[in-house]
C-alpha cells in the first residue's frame, strides 16, 4: 500500500504532516470522495482517534483538509470537557498548526493569499471563503466526470442554462453568497448548490 503522505499531500508538507500523525497519535484514512464532507474527525468505541480526507482533493486542499481534522484531535486531547466544534479553541489549534505551513515554499501564490485571509479567522469550512475556494478549485483544472468530458464550476455556469450534478439535471438559478439556487428538472423543485461545486453543462438539442 502506497504511503499517504507521499501521494496526497504537497511534497514539501509531508513530513511536517506525517510528524503530526506520529505526534496525535490517530488512525488515518484517505477515503472514497464524500458529497457531504472533505475530511472527518472522529473518537472510535475504543477511544482511538480517526481522521478521514477524501482522496480526490488536490495536494494543496488535502493538506488544509488534513490539518483542520488535526486541529480537531488537537482540542479534544487538550480539553476534558465538551467544545464548540468549530469555536475559538478550535480555531486556535487550526492556525497554530497551519502556520509553519503558511509559506510559498508549500503554497502557490494564487493560494497562500486568499488561505491567509481565511486562516485569520477560519470557518468550519473553506467554502465559507469563495476566493480561497477558487484558488483550490483552478488546481483541479483536470478533473473530469465518469464518461471523460470536462467539468466547469457551477458558478461559471450562465443563469438558466442546464446542467447535470450528482446524476440529476437542474438549470442554474441565481447566486445567493456562496450558493446558486437551482431548479431540479424532473420535479422542478429548488435546491441551494455550492457555487464551486463541480457540474457538467448539457448541451442544447438543435
Amino acid at each position: 500500500m502506497a504511503d499517504p503522505f507521499t501521494v496526497y499531500f504537497p511534497p514539501t508538507a509531508a513530513a511536517y504532516c506525517q510528524a503530526l500523525w506520529q505526534e496525535y497519535k490517530f488512525h488515518f484514512r484517505v477515503v472514497k470522495p464524500r458529497q457531504t464532507r472533505l475530511g472527518d474527525f472522529r473518537v472510535l468505541p475504543n477511544h482511538q482517534i480517526q481522521i478521514t480526507v477524501n482522496a480526490n482533493l488536490n495536494p494543496y486542499a488535502f493538506v488544509i483538509t488534513y490539518v483542520h481534522e488535526v486541529a480537531h484531535a488537537d482540542v479534544n486531547l487538550r480539553y476534558k470537557r465538551r467544545v464548540q466544534p468549530h469555536g475559538k479553541a478550535w480555531q486556535t489549534a487550526f492556525q497554530r498548526l497551519m502556520q509553519p505551513l503558511l509559506t510559498e515554499v508549500v503554497f502557490p501564490p494564487a493560494i497562500l493569499w486568499p488561505l491567509q485571509q481565511y486562516m485569520a479567522k477560519p470557518a468550519a469550512t473553506t467554502y465559507a471563503n469563495p476566493a480561497l475556494m477558487i484558488a483550490l478549485r483552478q488546481e483541479d483544472a483536470l478533473v473530469r466526470d465518469t464518461v471523460g468530458e470536462k467539468k466547469i464550476l457551477l458558478s461559471n455556469v450562465p443563469e438558466g442554462q442546464v446542467f447535470e450534478f450528482a446524476k440529476k439535471t437542474y438549470v442554474r438559478g441565481t447566486l445567493r453568497r456562496t450558493r446558486v439556487v437551482c431548479k431540479e428538472v424532473s420535479t422542478g423543485r429548488s435546491y441551494a448548490i455550492l457555487a464551486h461545486a463541480w457540474v457538467a453543462p448539457v448541451k442544447n438539442e438543435e
